[in-house]
């Protein structure tokens, strides 16, 4: 677990928190804002080390009172996290009762109750309709954190109770660093997986594992065998990608997390044919380790047909966000990019 001054690239979020203990104007809700994997719900753990630590040391949690014993070992009654369920799509309003349960009690330990809500965005209408009458009056000693993408995603009156805390993407060259330092990674294959992550180092420690690596370079493989594949093959692609058939809710996220970062590298490696048919440069390409296969696959694509095919794939990693059928969603997908580039798409 790391404190607040261990945090990298969220000088001005960590300076807004400890300003706002230092001079005892705590509010009752926060909305952490920005994308996944850039430190939000590290730094809402961080945050509760801090303001419930018997004994601060610079300004930081001490890592040794018994109240940052509990917070590093999972164990302490008054930090609780709110995560969709596994079986559903969602936070259900169940989650949302159990929470007023907890604040029909003062703090176990006598400090502040935090309660983290992550994503938020993930709440139904019926769990965010009950959360904010939760939210009109909580009582003292409790501090909801709720982590969101972007706040157009919840009920404004929601938002509206909330002090708003952005978190923004972290620098290339400081993910470079992070993962060099922390992960020991190659420089050659930090500096690829850093400019792939989209400043996020989550994303960039997913990207890094050697299967997601070494995968990265069949999923470009198969992304250029789209446009001469029959439409019936592609159908059979996508229920290779989703290995159609497995049901679990352990498999649907697992699932998840891995068609999000393929849509991110087929995103990533439109963009670079593209940059390179408008630019010819070479210095500004995110897949630099694969020039050679991105000057012959750009032979395939036009300027309108490039911009259609990042379209559709905006339109996917919306679509996989909202929970939509993720079958459907890479038919779709596929069948829009082979129309791509005849002019259309789905």
């Amino acid at each position: 677990m790391k404190t607040l001054k261990e945090i990298h690239g969220q000088e001005k979020a960590i300076v807004f928190l400890k300003r706002a203990i230092a001079s005892y104007k705590i509010a009752p809700a926060y909305l952490f804002t920005g994308i996944q994997g850039i430190g939000k719900t590290t730094t809402a753990m961080a945050f509760a080390l801090l303001i419930n630590c018997m004994d601060p040391v610079d300004g930081d949690g001490c890592k040794i009172c018994t109240s940052c014993k509990k917070i590093i070992g999972g164990n302490h009654p008054d930090i609780i996290i709110i995560e969709p369920d596994k079986d559903k799509k969602g936070i259900g309003i169940n989650q949302i009762r159990e929470i007023n349960r907890h604040l029909a009690f003062s703090p176990a330990l006598e400090r502040y109750r935090i309660i983290i809500i992550d994503p938020a965005e993930k709440m139904t209408d019926e769990a965010a309709n009950a959360f904010l009458k939760t939210l009109e009056e909580p009582p003292p000693h409790n501090i909801f954190i709720l982590n969101v993408r972007d706040p157009g995603e919840l009920l404004l009156t929601i938002v509206s109770r909330c002090q708003k805390v952005p978190f923004k993407p972290l620098p290339t060259e400081d993910i470079v660093n992070l993962l060099i330092n922390e992960e020991d990674m190659d420089k050659e294959k930090a500096k690829i997986v850093a400019r792939l992550s989209e400043g996020s180092l989550g994303r960039a420690i997913k990207i890094s594992k050697d299967d997601l690596f070494t995968d990265r370079v069949s999923w470009i493989t198969m992304l250029n065998s789209v446009i001469n594949r029959p439409y019936d093959i592609l159908i059979d692609m996508a229920h290779e990608l989703t290995g159609f058939g497995k049901r679990s809710a352990t498999d649907k996220e697992l699932k998840d997390d891995r068609i999000a970062l393929m849509l991110g590298i087929w995103k990533s490696w439109y963009r670079d044919i593209l940059i390179f048919k408008l630019e010819g440069k070479l210095d500004l390409i995110l897949n630099s380790d694969l020039n050679n296969h991105l000057k012959k696959a750009s032979a395939f694509y036009t300027v309108d047909a490039l911009i259609r095919s990042l379209t559709v794939i905006a339109r996917a990693e919306y679509d996989l966000m909202n929970n939509k059928n993720l079958l459907f969603l890479l038919e779709r997908s596929l069948l829009g990019l082979k129309r791509a580039v005849k002019g259309s798409y789905v």
